[in-house]
């Protein structure tokens, strides 16, 4: 659809952004700082801040509990996203902690091979033999039914930013919490915009001015990376999986499901409250000591301390994604479509203009 509408001069200035943050990675700004070339609603609005002192893990452990009630209360199973990585075993640690015999029954955990490799151990110990299991590949048929989807979405945004570990490599680990400096952006963010100035300045501007609207003092780079992933893209990973339905459960996609049979885990107020209040607890000064918190989650339940202490966060969606097709537009009325006028979608009050 972008590709269509480059000559507007606003559309081929926004469409740099997806060669920062990847092509299907529409930002939302839960800001409402930055207004974009295509028409948007927040679904998922910023937390108002406020002190809060509840631990990441009594989220985890209550947030755990709420799930499974919720599949009880649907009387349907619950099937888990799982790829092995932090995000999604700290999620499944957290159900199997406060699961009861009954509830483990329902739970199906959605997976791969290459869920299995990354986390082999946990495979064997935890999820072979003792939870059903299905291919992950089958979700899109999954979704529109009857039965509750548990996604491992968001983490990322309550952690950091995946941004952090290119900047290590680019620059050293001492780079994560040494000061912001509009400079030091300027080269990094430059490289993925092939070196045009015009363009980075134009993005460094736009990041400023949403730095500027963060509740909290914004000092460090890994602060700067991980407030601009959690207020432009939590909405796009949420959704990003219900583009993929298989059309013939289209229609069992309506405006409630989002409240009733498909949820991110990591999807809260208290989860966005901790993180805003806590901007030292999400990495240490290496790049394995990236989500710690989680991982110590995980470490209290399988007792494996190379997962702790080697685990790094690795890109699973595409696994997953790469063989399956995609709707083009979703609607906050759950309505699908492959193709729409440019008219209904094209914003011409926006800040790329």
């Amino acid at each position: 659809m972008l590709e269509r509408n480059r000559h507007l001069s606003d559309v081929e200035m926004f469409s740099h952004f997806f060669r920062l943050y990847g092509g299907w990675v529409l930002p939302i700004d839960r800001t409402s700082t930055i207004k974009t070339p295509v028409r948007t609603k927040s679904l998922y609005p910023l937390a108002t801040f406020r002190p809060f002192t509840k631990s990441y893990e009594d989220i985890c452990n209550d947030r755990a509990k709420e799930m499974l009630a919720h599949a009880d209360t649907l009387n349907k199973d619950v099937y888990v996203f799982y790829s092995g990585g932090i995000d999604s075993t700290c999620m499944l640690v957290s159900l199997l902690k406060q699961a009861t015999a009954s509830q483990k029954k329902r739970i199906v955990v959605l997976l791969s091979q290459e869920s299995i490799m990354e986390n082999p151990r946990f495979f064997d110990e935890h999820i072979r033999g003792n939870l059903r299991v299905e291919s992950s590949t089958m979700f899109p048929y999954i979704l529109g039914t009857g039965d509750f989807v548990l996604s491992g979405e968001n983490n990322d945004q309550v952690m950091g930013s995946d941004k952090v570990g290119r900047l290590i490599l680019t620059y050293g680990p001492g780079a994560i919490h040494q000061p912001y400096r509009r400079e030091t952006f300027f080269e990094f963010f430059g490289k993925s915009f092939g070196n045009e100035d015009r363009v980075t300045n134009f993005y460094l501007d736009l990041f400023e001015r949403l730095k500027d609207a963060s509740p909290v003092p914004l000092t460090t780079n890994f602060e700067y990376l991980w407030w601009i992933n959690f207020a432009l893209k939590w909405q796009a990973v949420v959704m990003y999986t219900l583009m993929f339905v298989a059309k013939r459960n289209v229609p069992g996609i309506g405006p409630n499901y989002l409240e009733t049979h498909f949820k991110s885990f990591y999807n809260t107020g208290d989860f966005q409250l901790w993180s805003m209040n806590n901007l030292d607890k999400r990495i240490k000064d290496t790049w394995p000591s990236y989500k710690w918190v989680s991982k110590d989650v995980i470490y209290g339940f399988t007792k494996d301390a190379e997962y702790r202490d080697k685990k790094t966060k690795k890109g699973s969606r595409a696994f997953i994604t790469r063989q399956q097709t995609a709707f083009n537009f979703l609607d906050e009325n759950m309505h699908y479509s492959d193709d729409l006028p440019p008219k209904s979608y094209l914003e011409p009050d926006n800040d790329f203009a």
